[in-house]
């Protein structure tokens, strides 16, 4: 028998997480963070930029309109990415993963797809969830439909009065996982995703505004059925949701009662912030990786171990290249991810390119960035011992946050699958390499090539058995050849980057796929690994400098200091035995 959650403490936690948010959006600051908000008005669209705290324009966010607005604006613009992911990741991912969710979902799918319609009847329901009155959700998968959300079941039907019902059918169709209940003690407005029929015709998938919750329970015909907590992560009230004969008002409908003439077209457009999520949420690694890494380093510094050449002498655990070598790693991915983030939305945001190839970019920055740093993280919490299996480091449960952003926002593996289908059958193709001559460019090239000569041999590219056996297994690694591609000429056009971190990024990127590399390039992996190593040495005088600046100022742990182990020991729980009595022997 599964364990629920216990009420009283998981609806605290919640409710912290949720207060965390109200008071980020409400007085212009973010937690401890050294970051507040500020609206901006970027072309017209709904947009966030991040000020130093303590700067007199640093207000809430607001939401603009403009006759430009559109669905497949990223939440945040990047035009200065140190500031956007340094705030929007320390300042919540980082410190509370729970508030991070909440106010992602939040700010970029509900308010986001709201926000696009341009009704002004609807302004004073956007002033309510951006003072953070209401709590936004934002619902499209179902139990029985996840990635293939365009057969999604839940129906709301249109009435003589112009009202709608809105229904799940069965247990299939109930919505999953959007924290649903109660338990934020404020009201819960989702936009829900549901088939339009209209006179017995199916009209499509179409956005509805539902009240789910007041403040102190559930709105008349909504279930809510908590789900266990996710493991490692911090608690947030998901819930499997289902709709019982719910009526809802005419202005519910965003959008038209008309069918659409595409409705693949017009299904992508509608969750076109799911995109955005995709993008967005991604750049979430960045900080963490930056935090995991002060803090192990930090650690490793401290930490010492006896010496075995010399008698009596103790070094840091920091002085071993298996200790030293995972911080780096991570600080060279953040700052390589930084600049490809900055540049992956500058794609994302170009209208004059194909849609598909957009998605495409999106999909190539999530696969890379977040498979890269879940390894990256994963090592860094072996390295810590038995103090990296706790959440008050921070590190694993940010990694086990982070790792449902590999599901959220479209499964990493079928995304890379249904874009490197789509490549290789030649319907686009992704941004060509600025320098076709560069390794990474070369072995982009040369992967993509092998298996479009496989896809040729098997007689092509389609739901065959041979395409299942010998294509798909094969499908991320050509989308992660692409990204280490892009991102490291990103991070050769973001001057701020030293030439030694573009080393060490370029140096793992080889030892990802050392194989190809000797049998295309004419290396021997001894050369290969002796390459590696003086990259990562040429980083280690530059280690303390980039990790003071970039993450000292936020990380948070008790292992970072030793005052500060011994006053976290000290407040433990603490159980003695009776004092052994000693007895004097005559």
């Amino acid at each position: 028998m599964t364990d629920l959650p216990c009420e009283s403490w998981g609806a605290s936690i919640v409710r912290e997480a949720v207060r965390q948010v109200r008071e980020g959006l409400t007085t212009g600051q973010s937690g401890h963070s050294r970051y507040a908000w500020k609206p901006s008005e970027f072309s017209g669209k709904i947009s966030l930029v991040i000020t130093p705290a303590g700067s007199a324009n640093g207000t809430i966010p607001t939401a603009r309109f403009g006759k430009d607005s559109r669905i497949a604006q990223p939440v945040v613009p990047m035009d200065r990415p140190t500031a956007t992911m340094s705030a929007l990741g320390s300042a919540w991912g980082a410190r509370d993963s729970a508030a991070y969710i909440i106010l992602t979902i939040h700010w970029n799918l509900c308010i986001g797809t709201i926000a696009s319609y341009r009704r002004d009847d609807l302004r004073p329901l956007l002033d309510d969830l951006q003072n953070f009155k209401l709590c936004g959700e934002f619902m499209l998968t179902e139990v029985g439909h996840g990635l293939d959300a365009r057969n999604i079941e839940t129906t709301s039907t249109l009435q003589a009065d112009g009202s709608f019902i809105l229904h799940t059918p069965s247990q299939a169709a109930a919505k999953s996982m959007p924290p649903t209940t109660p338990w934020a003690s404020v009201p819960r407005l989702a936009v829900v995703m549901a088939r339009l029929i209209v006179g017995g015709e199916d009209r499509g998938i179409k956005s509805f505004i539902v009240h789910l919750t007041e403040a102190d329970g559930m709105c008349p015909g909504i279930t809510s059925r908590l789900l266990p907590f996710r493991a490692g992560a911090k608690p947030l009230d998901h819930a499997i949701t289902s709709f019982n004969q719910v009526r809802l008002e005419p202005y519910a409908l965003l959008g038209t009662l008309a069918k659409p003439k595409d409705a693949r077209a017009d299904f992508l457009l509608q969750t076109g912030r799911v995109n955005v999520g995709t993008l967005v949420i991604s750049m979430g690694n960045i900080p963490v990786l930056i935090d995991a890494a002060y803090v192990m380093w930090r650690y490793s510094n401290r930490r010492c171990v006896s010496d075995n050449g010399s008698a009596g002498i103790k070094v840091p655990i920091l002085s071993f290249s298996t200790q030293y070598r995972p911080i780096v790693d991570a600080v060279a991915y953040a700052s390589v991810f930084e600049a490809y983030a900055k540049e992956a939305a500058d794609i994302f945001r170009d209208e004059s390119l194909d849609l598909r190839v957009r998605h495409g970019v999106v999909a190539t920055f999530k696969a890379f960035v977040t498979q890269t740093s879940q390894s990256t993280l994963n090592e860094l919490i072996d390295r810590c011992g038995w103090q990296g299996l706790y959440g008050y480091n921070k590190i694993i449960e940010n990694t086990l946050s982070l790792r449902g952003n590999s599901i959220a926002e479209g499964d990493i593996q079928v995304l890379c699958i249904r874009l490197a289908a789509e490549v290789l059958l030649g319907r686009y193709q992704l941004p060509l390499a600025r320098d076709p001559t560069s390794l990474l460019a070369r072995h982009e090239s040369g992967v993509w090539d092998e298996a479009r000569q496989i896809a040729i041999d098997i007689k092509g590219a389609g739901r065959t058995a041979k395409f299942n056996a010998h294509i798909l297994p094969r499908c991320r690694q050509l989308v992660e050849a692409t990204g280490q591609r892009m991102a490291y000429e990103a991070a050769q056009a973001y001057k701020n980057i030293p030439s030694e971190i573009l080393a060490v990024f370029e140096a793992n990127c080889i030892a990802a796929d050392r194989s190809w590399y000797v049998e295309h390039e004419g290396s021997n992996r001894t050369d290969l690994f002796t390459q590696q190593v003086k990259a990562f040495e040429a980083v280690l005088p530059q280690l303390q400098e980039l990790l003071e600046c970039q993450a000292a100022p936020w990380a948070t742990s008790p292992i970072l200091k030793e005052k500060d182990w011994e006053y976290f020991v000290n407040t433990l729980p603490v159980f003695r035995g009776k004092e052994i009595e000693s007895q004097s022997r005559l």
